[in-house]
């Protein structure tokens, strides 16, 4: 014959399951609330909208206002190109802002290019669904710019997408985190600035002035037009061409016939920035005189060769495709 258990027993049996479902369900509703609801939960929903290019999405769940400029890179493509090289996008623990109990900050930690940065996010408690869910929203704030200025060209490449310039400059929103590209290439000038990472929501824009170089065809075609005219020197058969470095001083009598110039060494062009504009550093060239000479005492004829090097300037004038050199002095 079976025991009956006691009504004392009964309700102790009963009252010790309550306690642990109660404990049950409070340590689910923890943990969903911590899963799908927690402040950490839409740090990490934003950065999914990013990395898929989602920018409405992302803008309407930071809440965030675009300050103006040009806007290839909040959505689309251009997002994602902005979104790529964040790498390893970790969440941390939220904190509890003191003195605040519905405000927590959220710290994301990732790499970019095998650096290590983070962000910090600020998020608030908007109430509760259910009773027992939390609510949360990120802080009101506004997207980060970057500035991005140049010369010499009207238009920039930002994360492989065009940007117009106006005056030279042009401004673009990002969200954060983002990595920023920017170049321009034209036939006589260039410029590459790569791997700006924007971490923060600075209000100051961050800058990028692109340093402008000339290329390879811009210097080949200055030193072209240099041997060009030092050529055109070498043609004229006198103790000092016209317009031109070399000269030969002597008090004998030359035979006109034997004078021969040519060059033994051509100068390479240096291009640098000056007062705003691009300038030639004065240039050298080594050149060999070939000449034949009558002692006025003696009458005696002697063929010489002379070599020497002789220094002048140029003036560099150049746009995108275009480039003039004009020799103007000597020493």
């Amino acid at each position: 014959m079976s025991e009956r258990l006691s009504p004392t027993r009964v309700a102790a049996t009963w009252a010790a399951a309550l306690v642990v479902l109660a404990v049950l369900a409070f340590a689910a509703i923890a943990l969903v609330n911590h899963n799908s609801f927690g402040p950490a939960q839409k740090v990490k929903e934003l950065h999914v909208h990013l990395t898929r290019g989602e920018g409405a999405a992302a803008l309407g769940l930071l809440q965030a206002t675009v300050p103006k400029g040009n806007a290839l890179l909040l959505d689309g493509e251009g997002l994602k190109a902005a979104s790529a090289d964040i790498k390893d996008f970790t969440v941390g623990k939220p904190e509890k802002v003191a003195g605040a109990d519905d405000l927590a900050t959220v710290t994301a930690t990732y790499s970019i290019h095998g650096v290590q940065q983070q962000t910090t996010y600020q998020l608030e408690r908007t109430g509760r669904s259910w009773l027992f869910f939390e609510n949360w929203s990120f802080v009101p704030t506004t997207l980060p710019t970057v500035a991005i200025s140049a010369n010499t060209t009207n238009e920039v490449v930002v994360n492989s997408r065009p940007a117009p310039l106006v005056k030279g400059k042009t401004t673009v929103p990002v969200f954060v985190p983002a990595v920023i590209d920017t170049s321009f290439a034209t036939p006589n000038f260039r410029a590459d600035s790569r791997g700006l990472a924007v971490t923060g929501f600075s209000k100051k824009a961050t800058e990028v002035k692109l340093r402008t170089q000339p290329t390879k065809k811009l210097l080949d075609e200055v030193n072209k037009q240099i041997t060009a005219y030092l050529d055109d020197c070498a043609k004229q058969q006198v103790l000092m061409p016209a317009g031109c470095p070399m000269s030969y001083s002597t008090t004998a009598r030359v035979r006109s016939d034997s004078i021969h110039w040519s060059i033994v060494d051509y100068p390479s062009a240096e291009i640098v920035a000056y007062d705003g504009s691009w300038a030639l550093r004065p240039l050298t060239v080594k050149a060999r005189l070939d000449v034949t000479e009558q002692d006025l005492r003696t009458g005696r004829y002697t063929e010489r060769t002379v070599d020497d090097s002789f220094g002048f300037t140029a003036v560099l004038k150049a746009s995108t495709t275009k480039v003039r050199v004009t020799p103007v002095s000597s020493e």
